[in-house]
């Protein structure tokens, strides 16, 4: 009876302890807060990224300095490395 008995709260303290740590903790709320907060600035960061590459505007105005599209970036800057390309010393053929 006495084996029983303690058997019984060996029981009801291991399913008190699983019951205890499946609650949701402070720390797993903070976790989730800190997850959803990462995902916003994630997110605005993609925005301003995007912007900066496909569209006009300045970057220091007082500088002179302006942002434009990679692409036409790209456009510009290609016939000049191909004419760096080409005046390059060709490496004799064996």
């Amino acid at each position: 009876m006495l084996l029983i008995g303690v058997l019984i709260l060996l029981l009801a303290a291991v399913l008190g302890g699983l019951w205890l740590n499946r609650s949701t903790s402070a720390t797993e709320t903070e976790d989730a807060d800190r997850a959803a907060m990462r995902v916003k600035n994630l997110t605005e960061l993609q925005a301003a990224d995007t912007n900066a590459l496909t569209t006009y505007g300045w970057n220091d105005q007082a500088k002179g300095i302006v942002h434009i599209p990679i692409t036409k970036a790209m456009e510009l800057v290609l016939p000049a490395i191909q004419a760096a390309v080409n005046k390059a010393p060709k490496e004799a053929q064996p």
